[in-house]
């Protein structure tokens, strides 16, 4: 990659020196314009959801687990099982789980339709306006694992008493933009055009997403069910066991960009500049019931062996932002 950006950066040098005797472009009407770059995303902060209950409601682990709520016992953690929600309503009312992604890089590329007002109003501040429809894609490669940074409710209680390796992945993120983009273009008696911009629009956006939640392979060292009659037997069940997600998430976002940059005529039609761009995305939530780990604790995705209450989950993350950066040509009929 660095080789190619190399020998663009050159072309561009080379047409500057060369371009003396050509005219300058035409910036009024209608273009067509392309980019191609690089961007740079911020980090992300996630956080996971179920509809998952306690390990010891789970039918598969616990075939008592209709007792608990009954049990005048406490959990290793020292919370009372008679508060526990093993049979009730409001599943995964309690506990979700928290993590952080580091900044990523990626390609960027697009392609618009605009308009120019310049000729159209030659002695008013308006004449620099141009208005334009662009759809971009960029890929952000994050290649992270990280482990589950904090947890609450059920999840911090997984965590603390049979957990030994708790990760979230994210593999590359993207996204299919169209945005409607307004422009300033400072008009001026040099080849350089420098302008400044803004825009709106959707982001059709995709993360691969992976977790792994792995209990401890000796039962004795898992406190799970403590004080319950049949401790043995579930921790026993759990040894060993782990929850599995490998999938792609999806979900469209509102978008807003600053954008600005230069270009320079080439010749009565065309002109190569650089284009910036700082892109901010509202937060991303897959929706529930896009996460279905399977196995879950080493069985199907589901707390009864009838398959009356299926598990599954969510993930949401902060705003996404990015910043990019691209050469841009464009063609004026």
């Amino acid at each position: 990659m660095k080789k190619n950006i190399s020998s663009l950066l050159m072309l561009v040098i080379v047409i500057f020196v060369m371009a003396p005797g050509w005219a300058k472009a035409h910036s009024e009407g209608f273009y067509i314009s392309s980019d191609i770059g690089l961007n740079v995303a911020s980090g992300i902060d996630t956080t996971g959801r179920s509809n998952d209950r306690a390990s010891v409601c789970d039918e598969y682990i616990n075939p008592m687990y209709d007792q608990v709520e009954r049990s005048t016992a406490s959990d290793a953690s020292g919370n009372a099982y008679s508060d526990y929600n093993c049979t009730g309503s409001n599943r995964g009312a309690t506990g979700d789980w928290k993590n952080s992604f580091d900044s990523a890089t990626g390609i960027l590329a697009g392609a618009a339709v605009g308009y120019s007002f310049a000729k159209q109003n030659p002695n008013s501040p308006l004449g620099g306006l141009r208005v334009e429809l662009e759809y971009f894609y960029r890929q952000s490669k994050y290649d992270q694992t990280s482990d589950v940074g904090s947890a609450s409710g059920e999840s911090e209680d997984k965590l603390a008493q049979e957990l030994v390796q708790t990760y979230d992945r994210i593999g590359s993120m993207d996204s299919h933009n169209i945005f409607a983009n307004v422009y300033y273009d400072f008009a001026n008696t040099s080849r350089f055009t420098p302008y400044i911009g803004i825009g709106g629009g959707l982001g059709v956006t995709n993360m691969e997403y992976g977790s792994l939640w792995a209990r401890n392979s000796q039962a004795s060292r898992i406190t799970t069910g403590a004080g319950l009659p049949n401790a043995s037997q579930i921790q026993n069940n759990l040894a060993s066991t782990a929850s599995v997600e490998d999938t792609m998430l999806s979900d469209t976002l509102w978008g807003f960009q600053f954008l600005f940059g230069v270009d320079y005529a080439m010749t009565e039609n065309m002109s190569l500049g650089l284009k910036g761009r700082y892109v901010m995305f509202d937060s991303f939530d897959s929706g529930d019931g896009s996460l279905v780990w399977d196995p879950l604790r080493g069985h199907r995705p589901n707390l009864r062996l009838d398959g009356s209450e299926p598990v599954s989950g969510a993930v949401s993350t902060n705003n996404i932002q990015f910043f990019g950066i691209s050469l841009n040509m464009k063609y004026h009929f």
